[in-house]
């Protein structure tokens, strides 16, 4: 057990480690976010759209400004978790098949990733609702945070599943820009006011962006929307396992040798009979 969790820590401080050494993550916590909701607010309509919360079967009025300012917001910290995701895994990927290769637990390596995750979820919901804060009080600030947080770990176990999946940075950013894009744009009332398409309640940012929506601008509790995203983090992070231990399933795996006759039929020379 104590072996364990040592391998547990010493993975989970290399990962973050990592993570704060991607100078472009950081700019874009740091810049994007603020600027992507700020650009909105001063260049979206401010008049009052209609829309329906199917999940809670609600109809809700609010401020086209606003909401959308509520969809970007999750826009940018899916973007964000998912390539942040992405390249941890991505670029330490042969690294941590040279580990299980030398015994390192698989178990321990994929452990220290979602950990790392649970942080960048806490950090990032927290500066992210202070923004939206800034800009309007929030009705539900809570759910809120809870939407943004599921919203961050949904795609943030995409990421890392993706890195394990595929061969190529370019993939890796085009599966993560491109299913936050379409994710938003089709869950977001604003682009797609009628959002009648049964199939969009199995896409990850669903309950997230129903629950957002619905604390920001009513009293409705929507704690169990956010909740809906949940099975894509663990279905995800699985996925994740699954493929990593394929990728390393010949590693690790001791070669007995029993007899010297064995060492030269595996050198493959012809046995002799030993002379006494």
């Amino acid at each position: 057990m104590k072996h364990q969790w040592t391998a547990f820590t010493v993975a989970l401080g290399f990962t973050l480690t990592g993570h704060l050494r991607n100078r472009l993550a950081m700019g874009m916590i740091a810049f994007f976010i603020p600027t992507w909701i700020y650009l909105v607010r001063v260049t979206a309509l401010n008049k009052d759209i209609t829309f329906s919360i199917s999940a809670l079967g609600i109809d809700v009025v609010a401020s086209m400004n606003r909401t959308i300012q509520v969809s970007s917001a999750l826009h940018a910290v899916t973007v964000i978790a998912g390539f942040m995701m992405f390249m941890a895994t991505f670029s330490a990927r042969d690294m941590d098949l040279r580990l299980v290769l030398a015994g390192y637990p698989r178990l321990q390596l994929l452990a220290a990733k979602v950990v790392a995750l649970l942080v960048i979820t806490a950090l990032l919901t927290c500066y992210t609702l202070g923004l939206l804060w800034l800009s309007w009080p929030l009705i539900q600030p809570g759910a809120v945070a809870a939407a943004l947080a599921t919203a961050v770990l949904a795609y943030g176990g995409l990421g890392i599943m993706v890195g394990y999946l595929l061969r190529n940075e370019l993939e890796g950013f085009f599966v993560v820009v491109m299913a936050t894009l379409i994710d938003v744009g089709m869950q977001s009332p604003v682009s797609n006011p009628a959002r009648d398409q049964s199939w969009l309640s199995a896409l990850p940012l669903y309950g997230p962006v129903q629950g957002g929506l619905a604390a920001s601008f009513t009293h409705a509790a929507s704690f169990r929307c956010a909740a809906l995203a949940l099975p894509w983090f663990v279905s995800t992070s699985l996925l994740a396992l699954l493929i990593f231990c394929l990728r390393t399933r010949h590693y690790g795996q001791p070669v007995t040798v029993s007899s010297p006759a064995d060492l030269r039929l595996r050198a493959g020379e012809t046995p002799t009979q030993d002379v006494a």
